[in-house]
C-alpha cells in the first residue's frame, strides 16, 4: 500500500504518544517506519519532523545514518587498494563489515537511554552488502528504550521487503504505519 510522508508523520506522532510498556523483548522493542522507496530522500531529509515529533512526547533522540558507514569502512580497509582493481573481492570482506557495523551502532545506542528512541536512517544502503535482518537482531538488545529503522521497502502479511527485494524477513518488530492505520 502506498502512503505519503504526511501518512508517516501522523502514524509516528501517534505511536510515540502510547506509553511505554516495561519488560518487552528486545524484538518487541523494534519500530519499523516503512514507506516507498520514493519516499526515501523526503524521509531522510526531514527526519528532524520525527526527532520533533518525539522530543515533544517527553522522549530523546539518539540518530546515526547508517549511509556513508560501508564508504567510509572500506576506504579504510587495509586492502582497499587490492579490491579497486578486483571489485569482485569486496564479498570476500563483507562478513568482516556486517560485523564492524552493528559495532559501530551498538556503541552510538551505548549513548541512548530507556526514555529515548535510537533511529538508524539510511538503512537502503545495506541492501546487498549485509543482512538488515539479522543486523537489526543483533543491535536490539543493546537499545534500552527503542529502535526506529526507517525502511524503504514492503511491509506486507508480517513480512519485511527491503528496496521491494523479492526476498523478505518476518520480523516481530513494530511495523508504522501498520497496515490497519492505511
Amino acid at each position: 500500500m502506498a502512503h505519503s510522508f504526511d501518512d508517516l508523520i501522523r502514524a509516528y506522532a501517534r505511536h510515540v504518544d502510547l506509553p511505554w510498556e516495561g519488560g518487552l523483548s528486545s524484538s518487541e522493542r523494534v519500530w519499523i517506519l516503512w514507506y516507498g522507496q520514493a519516499l526515501e530522500r523526503r524521509v531522510s531529509s526531514q527526519i528532524y519532523q520525527f526527532e520533533t515529533i518525539t522530543r515533544n512526547s517527553g522522549r530523546g533522540w539518539v540518530e546515526f545514518d547508517v549511509g556513508p558507514l560501508f564508504g567510509t569502512w572500506v576506504a579504510e580497509h587495509r586492502y582497499f587498494t587490492r579490491l579497486t582493481k578486483r571489485p569482485s573481492e569486496v564479498t570476500s570482506i563483507l562478513p568482516a563489515f556486517a560485523t564492524e557495523a552493528a559495532e559501530v551502532i551498538e556503541a552510538v545506542a551505548g549513548y541512548a537511554t530507556a526514555n529515548d528512541v535510537v533511529v538508524l536512517k539510511g538503512i537502503g544502503s545495506l541492501f546487498g552488502l549485509t543482512s538488515v535482518s539479522r543486523l537489526i537482531e543483533q543491535i536490539a538488545p543493546v537499545v534500552p528504550g527503542r529502535l526506529l529503522v526507517t525502511f524503504p521497502g514492503r511491509y506486507q502479511a508480517g513480512a519485511y521487503s527491503l528496496l521491494d527485494a523479492r526476498e523478505s524477513w518476518n520480523y516481530h518488530a513494530t511495523p508504522i504505519p501498520p497496515v490497519s492505520y492505511l
